[in-house]
C-alpha cells in the first residue's frame, strides 16, 4: 500500500494523459490510483480507476486483462448507483467488448442487450450511443452467422447515424455495406445491391478513399449480379474490384476469391475467357492456401464443370476425384484435432 499517493492529483494526471490518447501513461497513473489503496468499500473513485484501466487493457488489445476490471468497476457501481445508471452502462459495454473479442458471443449479446436498455431509458431515442450499441449487438450476430437478428439492428443504427451525421458520412457507409452483407449472405440480391451502390458512392467521395473497402464493395457488387444472373454487369464489378485488388499489398486473399468469382461468371454464362481466368485463379490458390487446401477442392470441381463443357471428361473425372480426396483428407484430419481436444 502506497499511503503517500493522493488519488485526486495522480487521477487528474492520468485522465490528461486519457484525453491526450497517451494509453500507456494514463495506464501508469491510474495503477499507482487504485495501488494506494485509499478507498472504501463501495469508492466511485476506484470504480472509476478500475474503468479507465480496462479503456487502456483494450487499447493495447488486452481484452482478458481488461475483463476482470471493467467486471469490478461494474460490481461498485451496481451497489452506488442501481442497476440503469450510465456509469453501469459503461462498465457492461466495456465487459462486452471484452467477451465479444474473446468470441464468447452469447455472454456479449446479454451485456449489450443491457447497455441498450439503459441507454434508451437515460438518452434520446436517436442518440448515437444508442447506435453504436446496435451496432456491437448485430457484429455480434454476424459473428454466429445469424444475419436475420443482425439485419434489423443494422437498419435501426444506419436510422440513427443517418439522422446524427447526415447521409453521406463513414458511419453511414459503414453500416449501409454491413446491412447490405446481411441481406447478401440471406441470398437477398435485390435487398443488397441498392445498399452496396449507396455505401460506395459515399467511399468514393470520401477525401480519405478508403480503396480496400471501395474494392471490397465492388467484388460484393459482382456477387449480387452474379446472383441476379446478370453475368455483365456482374463481370463489370469483379474487373473493377481487381483494379485495386491486384494492387494493393496484402489482399492477395481477396484478389484470389475475385478472381474465382470472375471465372465462374463466365463459366455459367458460357464466355470462352474463363479458361484462363481460371488457370490465373488456381496460381492464386495454391501460392496462398496451397495445393491441398479445400480452397482447392472448390477449384478442382469448378473447373471439372468447364472441362465437362468442353468435352475434356477424362481430365474433368481426374479433378473431381481430387477435390474429393482433398476433402477427405481434410475432413480426417479435422476429425483428428476435434478428438485431440475433447
Amino acid at each position: 500500500m502506497n499511503s503517500k499517493v493522493n488519488w485526486s492529483e495522480v487521477s487528474e494526471s492520468g485522465y490528461q494523459a486519457l484525453m491526450l490518447g497517451n494509453f500507456d501513461e494514463a495506464e501508469r497513473y491510474f495503477r499507482l490510483a487504485v495501488e494506494s489503496g485509499d478507498f472504501e468499500e463501495q469508492d466511485i473513485r476506484l470504480a472509476y480507476s478500475l474503468l479507465v484501466l480496462g479503456k487502456c487493457c483494450i487499447q493495447r488489445g488486452d481484452y482478458v486483462g481488461a475483463e476482470p476490471l471493467y467486471r469490478q468497476a461494474l460490481e461498485i457501481y451496481e451497489k452506488v448507483w442501481g442497476p440503469e445508471h450510465k456509469d453501469v452502462a459503461f462498465s457492461l459495454s466495456g465487459l462486452a467488448k471484452c467477451n465479444l473479442q474473446c468470441g464468447k458471443y452469447t455472454e456479449a449479446q446479454l451485456l449489450y442487450k443491457r447497455v441498450i436498455s439503459i441507454y434508451e431509458k437515460i438518452l434520446p431515442a436517436d442518440d448515437e450511443e444508442i447506435g453504436n450499441m446496435l451496432e456491437n449487438l448485430a457484429q455480434c450476430y454476424v459473428c454466429q452467422r445469424d444475419y436475420v437478428k443482425a439485419a434489423p439492428l443494422y437498419q435501426r443504427c444506419l436510422e440513427i447515424f443517418e439522422k446524427v451525421h447526415g447521409p453521406e458520412h463513414e458511419y453511414v457507409a459503414s453500416n449501409l455495406f454491413a446491412l447490405a452483407r446481411c441481406y447478401d449472405e440471406q441470398n437477398e440480391d435485390k435487398k443488397a445491391e441498392p445498399l452496396f451502390r449507396r455505401a460506395l458512392e459515399i467511399y468514393e467521395q470520401d477525401p480519405k478513399l478508403d480503396l480496400e473497402q471501395i474494392a471490397h464493395i465492388r467484388y460484393n457488387l459482382g456477387r449480387c449480379y452474379h446472383g441476379q444472373r446478370d453475368f455483365a454487369k456482374a463481370e463489370l464489378w469483379y474487373r473493377r474490384a481487381l483494379e485495386i485488388f491486384s494492387q494493393q499489398p496484402g489482399l492477395e486473399r481477396n484478389l484470389a476469391y475475385c478472381t474465382f468469382g470472375l471465372a465462374t461468371c463466365y463459366l455459367v454464362s458460357g464466355d470462352y475467357r474463363a479458361e484462363q481466368v481460371f488457370q490465373n485463379c488456381r496460381k492464386l490458390y495454391e501460392k496462398i492456401f496451397g495445393a491441398d487446401d479445400p480452397h482447392m477442392a472448390y477449384w478442382c470441381d469448378a473447373y471439372a464443370r468447364l472441362l465437362h463443357n468442353t468435352c475434356r471428361e477424362q481430365e474433368a473425372q481426374r479433378l473431381e476425384r481430387r477435390a474429393a480426396e482433398i476433402r477427405a483428407r481434410f475432413d480426417e484430419r479435422r476429425q483428428i484435432m476435434n478428438s485431440g481436444n475433447s
